[in-house]
């Protein structure tokens, strides 16, 4: 990958500064809060040109199944026009070709899984990773891994291997989750842009910050600070010694060592202990509050990257809300919920 020279994404940036206008924001949200259903939450969104595919003649019974599909097909279709927009836009579509790799690693683990199993994984599968989603089983059942990052492609085969040695789904989890994580590092080391880096290496923290408060909950003991090390993402600022030195002294060790680091407060020291969701929230808020700022550039990369960071933020958000309008849940509670929007 050539090095990035800011001035080649001036018409990129001005591009995709202008489709942020479209972005479900922080006022179109509130008008989503404030909605009494969920499909008058559709509505809105539909005012916003984001619709429903065509109902597919669905009978009574499966009414629920097929809307909660629809309804994933909308969001699927919203990430795959960002996508579509931005490597459209920018000069070298690859700079931004490792946020594919989530979606890759999660067709990945599916296919392997749902193969193990015996059944198809063709409704778990997702259209935004680098491979076509129609292919991803094939490809596993067949061990043809060469369109895959090479870590990528390595990892499907020692996640099977460790599966077939303790049939524990997690470690295909674990192994595939390092490897994703280790070409999207890589990726945005090779783009050469210290924003896109500094993203990368923050988001790899505040995931090994919930691995190990999740593994703490677990109180698994001894194994559970084995499984805690084979877990941890490399990469971060926060190194592996970092959280395998606080995991005896449990919860509030961890609170505490962070409070010197960038992710003070991210967990209280005092007070009783939060939810893991409150964790989670609080940890997305962290990471979008960074891109936000690093996204405030007139042109470069960092305007591309930050698109999609908040095109998928953008999404969840639009997921909890209908989720929490199926629950019944009030206003009030939902805005406890929602994550803090990149517009």
């Amino acid at each position: 990958m050539k090095a990035i020279q800011p001035t080649e994404y001036m018409y990129a940036s001005a591009r995709l500064h202008a489709l942020e206008n479209r972005l479900v924001g922080r006022a179109r949200l509130e008008t989503l809060i404030e909605a009494k259903s969920a499909d008058e939450v559709l509505e809105r969104l539909a005012e916003y040109g984001y619709r429903l595919p065509e109902a597919d003649g669905a009978d009574a019974s499966t009414a629920g199944a097929a809307r909660t599909k629809a309804r994933e097909a909308m969001l699927a279709a919203i990430l795959r026009e960002a996508y579509a927009e931005v490597e459209a836009a920018v000069p070298d579509p690859a700079v931004v070709r490792y946020f594919r790799y989530p979606y890759d690693g999660n067709n990945l683990k599916a296919a392997l899984k749902c193969g193990i199993r015996g059944v198809s994984a063709s409704d778990l599968l997702s259209d935004c990773g680098t491979v076509p989603a129609d292919e991803v089983e094939a490809l596993v059942r067949e061990g043809n891994l060469g369109r895959y990052p090479a870590v990528i492609a390595e990892a499907v085969a020692s996640a099977r291997e460790a599966y077939a040695k303790t049939g524990d789904p997690r470690r295909i989890d674990t192994i595939v989750d390092r490897a994703v994580f280790a070409a999207m590092l890589a990726d945005a080391t090779a783009t050469g842009d210290k924003t896109l880096l500094g993203w990368m290496r923050a988001k790899i923290d505040l995931v090994n910050i919930l691995i190990c408060l999740r593994i703490l909950r677990m109180e698994m003991g001894v194994a559970g600070e084995a499984f805690l090390e084979e877990a941890l993402l490399p990469g971060g600022t926060l190194e592996a010694g970092f959280f395998t030195a606080v995991y005896t002294g449990g919860e509030r060790a961890l609170a505490e060592a962070l409070v010197p680091t960038d992710y003070n407060r991210l967990i209280p020291t005092d007070g009783e202990a939060p939810s893991l969701s409150v964790v989670e929230r609080a940890a997305d808020d962290r990471y979008m509050h960074l891109v936000r700022d690093g996204a405030k550039v007139p042109f470069g990369v960092a305007v591309a990257g930050g698109y999609l960071i908040g095109c998928e933020g953008a999404v969840k958000n639009i997921r909890i809300v209908l989720a929490a309008k199926d629950a019944g849940l009030s206003a009030d509670t939902l805005r406890g919920r929602i994550r803090v929007s990149y517009v």
